[in-house]
């Protein structure tokens, strides 16, 4: 195929998505007179310019130009009962009338602080804060306050939120790759205060832990006095109990978030009695840990709702519908003509335009970031709303039809790009790893 052909190929998809969006355009224009960019959360943008949306039902999104999208994204997980669940709402309405926050302890933080170290094995201890981010701070400040060190390993591809020593590295941070248990342990010395690690690389292209991996990790920290941090933040939906107990793991903390707020903000710190109580107030020389929201009367409201609905029943028929979806895309890229496979935990799945699933973060990275971008716009073209970077996840409000809607989505989307695939054209630059936590 010729470069004018693949050319025309790529202006198709980018204006027939202007044509559809024109609503969204204007907002973007004048949202960038008052935001940089146009936006407040990184990983909304993509070019040309975000959808605005206006409106969430169960399942279902509504922009500002009228188009309705299924929703499998979820807002990056959290939403695990979709838009405006109805036990979640009324748990709201309820809260409402007593007050949204006190400066002091009350109820509906009790409650939900006993359901997380009743459903959450390596949670004796519980701390909230306002987002996962939060969480990964005070989690390093525990470990370093514990052992006394300061450098701490993650994982290439690895995110735990916007923390600086976790994004941004430093002379204290030390990158391992994910899945080589030989490397990961020769990177863990005495001087090391914990290892930060996921079940699966969620930013990074949902590639789940080899078998025993994370295992050896939480042995080698160990054996050398270190803590064994696991960011359960997206993980949680996947397992009645969380994941760890279910691969074998004794995290020391574990952080939490997503999920355990009902679609409203939050975060927490969970683990032994013996670390959590270094942020006691109550103990003389108690890391200090405050925020003016910190297990506020609304979240702690919704977060119990939403986790009452979320039993083993309905996880596990989250999990077998996403395998169900997964194998429907690999199937609709594979008569499309075109490399495509899935990953998957549980429910949250990546759809990469590869051959073969990669179980690495490196081999998820070598897609040309155009056609990640093409197949984004086809898909929303299409009605179906995923992340930019190809990740989706499943919700309770998502029915046998609408998933049917869905990979019908995906079969159209992949044969809108299937010249664009073969002919080596680049849509724009693609969409930031990072995730807003």
């Amino acid at each position: 195929m010729s470069a004018a052909m693949t050319e025309n190929h790529r202006m198709d998809v980018i204006s027939e998505y202007l044509a559809r969006t024109a609503g969204s355009a204007d907002y973007h224009e004048q949202a960038c007179r008052y935001l940089p960019g146009g936006e407040t959360r990184s990983i909304t943008h993509y070019e040309p310019y975000p959808v605005v949306l206006a409106e969430g039902h169960g399942a279902l999104l509504l922009d500002v130009d009228g188009n309705e999208y299924v929703d499998v994204l979820n807002n990056y997980t959290s939403l695990v009962h979709g838009h405006a669940f109805g036990p979640v709402i009324e748990a709201v309405q309820a809260a409402l009338p007593t007050g949204t926050a006190f400066p002091a302890p009350h109820l509906r933080q009790l409650s939900h602080a006993r359901t997380l170290t009743e459903r959450y094995p390596a949670v004796e201890r519980v701390r909230f804060t306002n987002s996962g981010t939060e969480a990964a701070m005070l989690a390093l400040r525990i470990a370093r306050a514990a052992t006394g060190r300061r450098r701490v390993v993650m994982f290439s591809g690895g995110y735990h939120g916007s923390v600086p020593d976790l994004i941004d590295g430093g002379p204290d941070t030390i990158l391992a790759p994910y899945n080589d248990a030989e490397l990961t342990a020769a990177a863990i010395d005495s001087s090391v205060a914990a290892v930060f690690a996921e079940p699966f690389l969620g930013s990074g292209g949902v590639i789940p832990a080899a078998p025993e991996f994370l295992r050896v990790v939480q042995e080698r920290v160990r054996a050398v006095g270190g803590l064994f941090v696991l960011d359960e933040v997206q993980s949680l939906r996947n397992a009645p109990h969380g994941v760890h107990p279910s691969i074998g793991l004794e995290p020391d903390l574990v952080l939490m978030g997503k999920i355990i707020g009902g679609g409203f903000p939050v975060g927490a710190v969970g683990g032994r009695v013996s670390l959590m109580d270094l942020t006691s107030a109550a103990r003389p020389g108690g890391l200090s840990c405050s925020g003016t929201f910190n297990g506020n009367v609304i979240t702690m409201a919704a977060g119990s709702a939403a986790l009452t609905a979320l039993d083993e029943s309905a996880i596990s028929t989250l999990n077998a519908r996403a395998q169900v979806l997964a194998d429907q895309i690999e199937s609709a890229a594979s008569q499309a003509g075109i490399p495509g496979s899935v990953t998957r935990a549980g429910s949250i799945l990546q759809v990469h335009l590869l051959d073969t699933r990669p179980s690495t973060f490196e081999a998820a990275q070598v897609v040309p970031a155009g056609w990640i971008s093409a197949l984004h716009l086809a898909l929303l073209l299409e009605g179906v709303y995923p992340a930019p970077r190809g990740m989706l996840n499943l919700s309770t409000a998502l029915d046998d039809a609408l998933l049917a809607r869905v990979a019908d989505g995906y079969a159209r989307a992949f044969r809108r790009i299937r010249d664009l695939v073969s002919g080596g054209a680049l849509l724009g630059s693609g969409a930031s790893g990072d995730e807003t936590r």
